[in-house]
């Protein structure tokens, strides 16, 4: 590792995933932004693998650094390591399984250095499944673009379902000293459900951000069932988990000027959901119900017809058996009763010979 620091640190933990690992560092290694470091965390990784992977391309390319845990640590955890071992200005986490632009790098550090008061920048997402094809496009983030209105923008963000992809602004390029003014008011507490969107809002309620629509993130996701929700509200935060996500929203906005806003909009926020997600989850139902009941009625229309098919191709078999089967036994019929004729008529012919007066002599 060189003494001089970049410009970026990139942190990247990973886990068990070398194919999709691979790929990412392609990424990287193509980036048209070359002054950075990659900090790779291997979270012990049972998968040997990873650990080759990770090998070889740190053996190539001096920017890549590679660490790899003596034991798992968790997720959370994980993450806040490599944001501890990164020298740079700015910073960026990854992901170990998502596309990043090559010119990804170049196009985020331009924009903050034209814009000094900014101090994060993030571009468009899409999600893609397993095999790299888009299954969501997201609605721009520069929705979330800090503006003269700033506190109409951070209520935007606390009111917007959760399944709208805000929770991708994790993946900013940051300025790290900004940053660090808020990492310690989570990275001490346990891990909760929506930790990574609570952190994200700390940062905005106290730095603005900038956001180039133009260029897309592939994100992955392990299925291609993304878009299949009647209701945005229907997809939002874990009812058990309300509580604490709500409190960590609170949490994140203290000493800000945005506190009473915060407070504000999670009161009415609140019972809004209760309702909202409970028409939502019986819209979904009453949907899913009624797909169901079409896909059966779909599969007795398809067993009526087949049966249909099948009982007039069994009449048709039927039918001919019968008829091959009464011709054979007409004319076995009309054969025996002939030969019953003839053997009654030799019969009969032989009894009038035996018996006097009836011979043929008379």
């Amino acid at each position: 590792m060189s003494d001089r620091v970049p410009r970026v640190s990139v942190g990247l933990p990973t886990y068990n995933r070398p194919e999709l690992l691979a790929l990412v560092l392609d990424t990287f290694q193509r980036q048209t932004f070359a002054d950075f470091e990659l900090i790779i965390s291997d979270n012990a990784s049972t998968n040997r693998e990873v650990r080759q992977v990770c090998e070889r391309y740190a053996s190539k390319d001096p920017r890549f650094r590679y660490v790899r845990q003596p034991v798992n640590r968790g997720a959370e955890s994980n993450f806040w390591f490599v944001y501890d071992q990164a020298r740079a200005p700015l910073f960026l986490w990854a992901a170990d399984d998502d596309l990043w632009p090559t010119d990804f790098l170049e196009r985020g550090v331009a924009a903050l250095d034209v814009n000094p008061r900014a101090s994060a920048w993030f571009c468009q997402v899409v999600n893609i499944n397993m095999k790299g094809d888009v299954v969501r496009a997201y609605p721009s983030f520069k929705r979330f673009q800090s503006s003269a209105f700033k506190f109409l923008d951070l209520a935007r963000f606390l009111w917007e379902p959760e399944i709208m992809g805000k929770a991708n602004l994790i993946y900013s390029i940051f300025r790290r000293q900004e940053l660090a003014r808020v990492i310690d008011l989570f990275r001490d507490r346990p891990s909760t459900w929506g930790n990574d969107m609570n952190l994200v809002y700390a940062y905005l309620c106290r730095s603005n951000l900038v956001v180039d629509d133009e260029l897309v993130l592939q994100k992955r996701v392990p299925t291609d069932i993304v878009d299949s929700v009647v209701s945005p509200r229907s997809q939002i935060y874990p009812r058990d988990e309300r509580s604490t996500y709500f409190e960590n929203y609170r949490r994140a906005a203290e000493g800000s000027y945005y506190w009473p806003l915060t407070v504000a909009v999670l009161a009415v926020r609140s019972p809004y959901d209760y309702v909202a997600s409970g028409r939502a989850a019986w819209d979904y139902e009453h949907s899913e119900f009624k797909r169901d009941l079409d896909e059966r009625m779909n599969d007795f229309e398809k067993w009526k017809t087949t049966k249909s098919q099948e009982i007039q191709t069994w009449k048709a078999h039927a039918s001919g058996f019968i008829a091959r089967n009464a011709a054979r036994t007409t004319a076995l019929f009309a054969r025996n009763l002939a030969r019953a004729s003839r053997l009654l008529t030799r019969n009969l012919a032989r009894i009038r010979a035996r018996i006097p007066g009836l011979g043929g002599g008379r």
